[in-house]
């Protein structure tokens, strides 16, 4: 491909904190804390600590003590009320309002406050359900021989005469002459303005000037003057917007302690004026309480057990507001507290805090709770980020009081995550070592989750040589095991990697030689043993070399890997026309063994390749220099053999592929006549190739990478067309397959123009190639986070390598070294 190929020179370049642990509450301890009777609960919880009363500056225990009673009526509530609060902000989540949450989570100890922005329309819409139950009505309305009744909160919110009558506790009130002769209430006005103060709408039409006028002059005499605004209004507001503004009204009022009708108490003595018919739209806990006909419901004082003054007033503060202040010194309390009182809106944003903030110190006990209540989605977040952090997880004091079934789950799982299976044999040794006498007798069954086969022989001479296990009866069948092992009996036992434990490769390419004379093609196929991080923003990587190619050495080649088998594809072997390779070979890492297998119909370089549904795809490139290809042909490993499959629209060179949703992708690259393209296609082996939105970021781009991060497809890299030939492309953008269009993402910081690329756990990896600009080689290593939106440079190759392909492939211990 020429406007490739014609760019590339010689050159030659080189380049060269750990977080304050929080003190917690065991994870043992925070357990039978969950679990223990009412009874039995101390003030040893983890909020307790640090949160005094907000009133008295006590310290307070904050454990709840659920009424049997209540619990019991809260079940049947469930079951079969008609209040929908609860449903309807399971899955919401929270938005940030007054500030971003900050750097380190863990170690600020300011609050950050949430709102749920679905509560407001939840709690009317439970408030109506309320009214139709005909439950906790406290106004009664009569006009015209008939008796309406209400909630006088809710008619206060929108009515200054409603208020009037709240604040003097008259309960019983008579339209019929409430504004004199001149102004009267029709059934119509009043209708409309229990419709206004229960739904915040105007739900009538108005065939006739004589309804709205009826309206009004309700209006007039209730003194409802925002709905005599929306009725004038030309463009009213929305429904959503008047019930946010009637919750409003209502907080204000609880705040002035305006129609209070129960006093809640805490066990230290404060004391909580509020609204029933409020918590008891709030949730099921506080709908039982108040509707039931249990004691608490006629009583004007409701003592709660168990719980501290600034827990109860959080809550309080939610359920007037949706809204929550939440940081690490009070996150436990109160999602322990808003679960037992079954608030899920605010657990919802509790749940949501803990997601969000997942980090080493939290995540085990993040578990725990999930475990214990039930909360699954969290609970599956917990445990994968545990296992992605294995290795620093398991350093952390916490780690000790896992119980024997949640560790035995986590080892055995093959998403763990460490740097090396020892890691996992040392954790465990250490959670034994904390409780022997406990955790001992559990020990044969735990050493059964511990991969010894992935471990070098250093390694398990460590193992060997643990007292642990060679002085208790318990760790003998693994030391059977390990001493086999160290005798290279390791085909008798069987082992399966975890899936995590891959390493970055790098496959082929070019560079220029050591006298900086000439440019040579590369045999060499290394991996990154480890990334490094020095003082401030210096990072190095570790490569190791992994094999030597099989003659011939490759570039512009493709790699694919499938079922853990490295496929290298096509490329050439030097720069003439003649180079160009059609063979392709094989590498098994679990045998280190080369195969060849069948050559393609064609050679190819500058092309693209795809393992779609267990098979390997070849997609265009170039055949001669002077002839680009259409072609698609795949191999199919079970029979060991190469077909045709639908060709592309057009010959193309210098393009991208990749997979998404289980579909195939292409992007850019080169026409036959070296015109630079923005395309974007999905291909379809059968059918053939369908336009999708062209990428944005300038006229064309070729000699770039595409990959699947997450749900979108991210380009980078490559070169773009100018008004006279070509140069470096470093804007990168991100395709949305649902919404078919491109997004911009943050720009590379230097120019990669056929460069290797691979993915690993949502972040994609950019390696090497050359500037078209200044034809220099690129040696760096750059990793994209989609979740910072930021570029970190990672180090350097062994060799600034252009025109080279790399893989995340799992490694056998001994070829790791």
């Amino acid at each position: 491909m020429h406007c490739l190929s014609s760019l590339q020179q010689n050159n030659a370049s080189a380049a060269k904190t750990s977080k304050k642990q929080e003190q917690q509450l065991s994870l043992r301890q925070r357990m039978a804390l969950f679990q223990a009777s009412p009874s039995d609960r101390q003030t040893s919880s983890k909020g307790s600590d640090m949160c005094k009363s907000k009133k008295g500056g006590a310290e307070t225990n904050t454990s709840i003590s659920v009424s049997l009673r209540v619990q019991k009526e809260v079940n049947e509530y469930k079951a079969c009320s008609s209040s929908t609060l609860s449903n309807n902000h399971l899955n919401e989540a929270p938005m940030f309002t007054s500030c971003l949450p900050p750097s380190d989570p863990c170690n600020s100890q300011e609050l950050i406050s949430f709102l749920l922005p679905s509560y407001c329309d939840s709690l009317f819409k439970s408030i109506c359900s309320l009214k139709e139950e005909g439950l906790l009505l406290d106004c009664s309305l009569q006009l015209l021989g008939n008796t309406h009744k209400a909630h006088q909160l809710v008619l206060a919110a929108v009515s200054q005469k409603a208020e009037a009558w709240l604040c003097s506790k008259n309960m019983v009130v008579n339209l019929d002459n409430l504004g004199g002769s001149a102004c009267h209430i029709t059934y119509a006005g009043l209708k409309a303005v229990l419709n206004f103060a229960y739904c915040g709408e105007v739900n009538m039409i108005y065939p006739e000037a004589r309804n709205l006028e009826e309206i009004l002059m309700a209006c007039r005499c209730l003194e409802v003057d925002r709905l005599a605004e929306v009725c004038k209004a030309e463009d009213p507001s929305s429904g959503r917007v008047e019930r946010e503004h009637c919750l409003q009204v209502i907080r204000t009022l609880w705040k002035r302690h305006v129609g209070c009708d129960v006093i809640m108490e805490v066990e230290s003595g404060e004391r909580f004026p509020a609204h029933r018919v409020i918590l008891a739209a709030g949730g099921d806990y506080f709908r039982a309480l108040f509707c039931s006909g249990l004691r608490e419901s006629k009583e004007e004082v409701v003592c709660m057990q168990g719980i501290a003054s600034w827990v109860l007033e959080s809550m309080l503060e939610f359920i007037y507001s949706g809204q929550l202040k939440l940081g690490w010194q009070n996150i436990w309390d109160l999602t322990e507290a808003f679960l037992q009182f079954q608030l899920q809106g605010a657990q919802t944003l509790c749940s949501q805090f803990l997601h969000d903030h997942m980090n080493d110190a939290s995540c085990l006990d993040t578990l725990f709770l999930a475990e214990t209540y039930g909360l699954e989605h969290l609970g599956r977040a917990a445990e994968e980020y545990a296992l992605s952090h294995f290795q620093q997880v398991s350093e952390r004091e916490n780690f000790k009081d896992l119980t024997c079934t949640l560790l035995e789950r986590l080892l055995g799982k093959d998403e763990l995550r460490a740097d090396s299976e020892v890691v996992v044999f040392r954790a465990l040794m250490s959670w034994v070592e904390e409780n022997k006498a406990y955790n001992l007798p559990n020990l044969p069954e735990l050493l059964q989750r511990v991969r010894f086969p992935l471990m070098s022989p250093t390694e398990l001479e460590e193992v060997e040589g643990c007292r642990l296990l060679s002085r208790n009866a318990e760790g003998r069948e693994a030391l059977q095991i390990v001493r086999k092992l160290l005798k290279g009996n390791q085909g008798a036992i069987g082992c399966k990697p975890r899936n995590p434990n891959q390493v970055l490769v790098l496959v082929g390419g070019d560079s220029v030689d050591d006298n900086f004379e000439r440019r040579e093609p590369n045999r060499s196929l290394w991996f990154a043993q480890r990334f490094l991080r020095g003082e401030g923003l210096i990072r190095t990587i570790e490569w190791e070399p992994l094999v030597q190619l099989p003659d011939p050495p490759r570039l512009r080649h493709c790699v694919c890997v499938l079922n853990n088998f490295l496929y290298i594809l096509g490329g050439r072997k030097y720069y003439g026309k003649l180079d160009i390779l059609k063979s392709v070979v094989r590498f098994s890492p679990a045998h280190c063994k080369w195969e060849c297998l069948p050559d393609m119909a064609s050679p190819r370089d500058y092309f693209a390749a795809v393992c779609w549904r267990g098979k390997v795809f070849v997609l265009g490139g170039n055949l001669d220099d002077t002839t680009y290809l259409d072609s698609v042909e795949y191999y199919t490993p079970e029979d060991n053999t190469w077909r045709s499959a639908h060709p592309l629209d057009t010959p193309i060179s210098g393009h991208a592929a990749a997979i998404l949703d289980g579909e195939i992708f292409l992007s850019g690259g080169c026409d036959s006549h070296q015109h630079c393209l923005p395309s974007l296609w999905h291909y379809d082996p059968v059918y053939g190739c369908s336009n999708r939105a062209p990428m944005e970021s300038g006229a064309g781009r070729a000699g770039h990478v595409m990959l699947a991060v997450g749900n979108q497809l991210v380009v980078a890299g490559g070169l773009q067309p100018l008004q006279v030939g070509f140069g470096d492309q470093l804007q990168c953008e991100a395709y949305d397959v649902l919404h078919n269009c491109w997004m911009p993402l943050p720009p590379l910081p230097r120019p990669h123009l056929s460069p290797a690329a691979t993915s690993l756990d949502g972040m994609l990896y950019v390696l090497g190639g050359y500037s078209s600009d200044s034809g220099y080689d690129t040696p760096w290593v750059y990793r994209y986070d989609p979740r910072d939106k930021f570029w970190d440079k990672l180090g350097t190759m062994p060799h600034a390598y252009a025109d080279l392909a790399a893989c995340m492939l799992q490694l056998p211990i001994s070829l790791r070294g």
